[in-house]
């Protein structure tokens, strides 16, 4: 929750609906987030919210991303990845030229939520995007964001992340 501005005494402004909706979906996928990472729990929900408002995002696709990169674990680190990948959505140094280095405050959300629009925007732009709509891909956002723009789409991932999404969706 935010606190109201000054000039009066504090209030507590209350969380929007989805922000309520996803820290209560956090705490059951990841029970011990809220105990392990309190900051991460409460702080990555509401992140998801404003950067997907402010850049026209489905809130859900972004949370489902999130789930399926990391278990919404703000200090993932994954050093298999060619390169590492980190955060909340397992950013990866491939993408340096759309949001610049990763590493630094990777397990910020507000950062992590915004580098990971950017890179979703990214590819909405892209000629890749529109092959894999004309191909009928259910999430082809979602599915671009684990293949790029030159590896083969992997659809395990395509429907694990899918499933995801559809979860949050019910």
């Amino acid at each position: 929750e935010a606190r109201a501005p000054a000039g009066g005494p504090p209030q507590v402004l209350r969380a929007a609906p989805e922000v309520r909706f996803m820290r209560v979906f956090v705490a059951q996928v990841n029970p011990s987030l809220p105990v392990e990472d309190p900051d991460c729990a409460l702080l990555l929900p509401l992140a998801i919210h404003r950067v997907s408002v402010e850049h026209s995002l489905d809130w859900r696709r972004v949370l489902a991303l999130a789930w399926q990169e990391s278990d919404f674990d703000c200090h993932a680190k994954n050093r298999a990845d060619r390169g590492g990948a980190y955060g909340p959505f397992q950013l990866r140094r491939v993408w340096m030229s759309v949001i610049g280095d990763p590493r630094p405050q990777y397990f910020d959300p507000q950062l992590a939520v915004q580098r990971v629009a950017q890179v979703i925007l990214y590819y909405q732009d892209s000629q890749r995007y529109q092959q894999l709509v004309g191909r009928r891909y259910r999430n082809p956002l979602l599915c671009l964001y684990n293949a790029g723009e030159t590896r083969q789409v992997n659809r395990r991932y395509c429907r694990q992340v899918g499933a995801k999404l559809k979860a949050v969706q019910e």
